[in-house]
Order: structure tokens, then sequence, then C-alpha cells
């Protein structure tokens, strides 16, 4: 078993990655699951309405539109290094891209849930303390599988794809002691919470995301 929780440093590339999500979502209800479930119905119907809403302005005449087709070749590598690079590159991507994805999902549906049902401070905490659990039982055995590097990249993703590091997600649902304390045990990993993704700078990973996602 880990240590307690500030001690997580003596759990490198396992229990250290859950905490990072566990501190961007936590909660307590069970009726938020029905809640997910009836929010996600509503988004359903409301697609369904304006797409019968724009069929009925059409005319008859069926009309397709395909995306671009884009075709390149293969990445260019300076040296057989750099392509050993990229290829382990890809292999930590796909690891870590799909996580990435479901916390920006996550991390929409929360924020819905919070501004349209869960207004109160009290009801807040309620829910929040229960997503904590739910976020644990659903992605633990996935995220202790990860390494340090996959950690490191799994950062940057999240701050790719939502806009705001781990470190300023951890802030605004946890507030700024939290996201402090959290950075220091981050340290001691040589990972930062803080870190931010650069497309020019992260070339690689963009190319890879590009051509396969």
């Amino acid at each position: 078993m880990c240590p307690p929780k500030f001690n997580i440093l003596f759990c490198p590339g396992k229990i250290f990655t859950f905490f990072i999500l566990l501190q961007i979502f936590y909660g307590n209800v069970v009726t938020a699951q029905k809640s997910r479930l009836i929010l996600q119905a509503e988004r359903e119907e409301r697609i369904k309405a304006s797409q019968l809403k724009l069929n009925g302005l059409t005319d008859t005449i069926l009309h397709f539109s395909l995306p671009p087709i884009e075709i390149e070749g293969e990445h260019s590598f300076v040296n057989k290094h750099q392509k050993q690079k990229y290829h382990q590159l890809y292999d930590d991507i796909k690891r870590t891209y799909p996580l990435s994805q479901i916390v920006t999902s996550e991390v929409k549906l929360v924020n819905a849930e919070l501004d349209s049902i869960y207004k109160t401070k009290a009801q807040r905490k309620k829910y929040l303390k229960w997503y904590e659990k739910h976020t644990f039982h659903t992605y633990i055995d996935t995220l202790r599988s990860l390494n340090i590097r996959q950690i490191k990249l799994f950062i940057k993703l999240i701050d790719r794809q939502t806009g705001s590091s781990p470190y300023e997600l951890i802030k605004k649902y946890r507030g700024g002691l939290d996201a402090f304390l959290w950075q220091l045990s981050a340290n001691a990993l040589l990972v930062n919470l803080k870190s931010e993704y650069d497309p020019v700078e992260d070339t690689m990973i963009e190319d890879i995301i590009m051509r396969f996602y």
C-alpha cells in the first residue's frame, strides 16, 4: 500500500497520476449519476431537434459534405535516435491521449452539472465528494499503469485538451494551498504540474496527434 496523501512521492508512476485527476474531479451524491444521464439525454434531444429544423429548411435534393482528406508522407527524421524517440512517443500518446480526452469530457460535464444542478455550497461539496470516489473506482487501474515519462506527457496533454494545466485545475477546484502542496509532491518526482503544451516546441506530439487522431 502507498503512504498517506502527501507522501505520494514514494509511489512513483502509480497512484500519483490518479491524484492529478482526483484533485480535478471530486464529489459524493449517488443521484448525480442519474443527473448526468438526464443532462446527456437533454443534449441529444437538442441535437436531434436542431437537425430536424435544418432538414425542414432544405429542399429534397440530397447533399453530402465530406471533410477534406489530407495525404501526408512519413515524418522526416534527422537521425535514428529521433526516429526511435518518435515511435516511443507514439506508444506513449496511444496510452495517454485517450485519457486526456476523458479529462476534457469530464471537466465539461462536471462544470455543467455544478452550474445547472448543484448551485449551493453544500450541494457542490456533497457532489464533489461523490465524484472523488467515482473517479477513483473508474480510473485507478488504468492510471496506475502509467510510468513517469507518460505522466509528464499526460500533464501536457491535459493542458492541450482543456486549456489549463493540472496545477491550474487543482487550484480552481481545491484551492491554492492544495495546488501548492501537490506541486511540491510532483517536484520530488521531477514532474511539473504547471507544464504547458506548446505546439511549436512539442512538434512531434502535435504531428502524431494530427496524423493518427
